[in-house]
C-alpha cells in the first residue's frame, strides 16, 4: 500500500480520527455534505471560524467527533488517533471527554492499525 487516499469534500484539509478497540478500528472523517470550491474558513487561524462548516459546508462532524460516534461504548478507555490536524477544539475535546477517550494522538498511526477489522 503506498498511502491513504480519502475524498470528503473538505476544500481546507482532510481530518481522520481512529479509534481501536476490541479488534476493530473506527474511523471518522470531517465530512462535507456540500463541499465547497474554497474553504468559508479561508485566511483564519486554527480553531476560529468552525461555525462556517456547518452553515456553509454542512459538515456532519469534526473527525473525532464522528469517531467516537462510530465507536460508541468502545470509545471509552480508548485512545483516539488524529491524522492531518495537530489541534482538538474545544466541542471535540468535550465529546471525547462524554465518550471517554482517555488519550489523543497527533499524526502517527497506531502500531496495531493492520490487525483490526475496519469500521467505517
Amino acid at each position: 500500500m503506498t498511502g491513504i487516499h480519502i475524498k470528503n469534500g473538505c476544500a481546507k484539509q482532510t481530518v481522520m480520527a481512529m479509534i481501536i478497540k476490541n479488534g476493530n478500528c473506527y474511523i471518522g472523517f470531517n465530512e462535507c455534505l456540500t463541499p465547497q470550491k474554497v474553504c468559508p474558513r479561508e485566511g483564519m487561524e486554527t480553531g476560529e471560524g468552525y461555525h462556517l462548516c456547518k452553515e456553509r459546508c454542512h459538515q456532519t462532524g469534526h473527525a473525532e467527533e464522528n469517531a467516537c460516534k462510530l465507536a460508541g461504548e468502545d470509545a471509552k478507555d480508548s485512545t483516539l488517533y488524529l491524522i492531518g490536524h495537530y489541534y482538538c477544539c474545544e466541542h471535540c475535546k468535550k465529546i471525547m471527554k462524554e465518550y471517554g477517550i482517555v488519550d489523543v494522538v497527533f499524526n502517527k498511526f497506531p502500531e496495531n492499525f493492520y490487525d483490526n477489522r475496519l469500521v467505517l
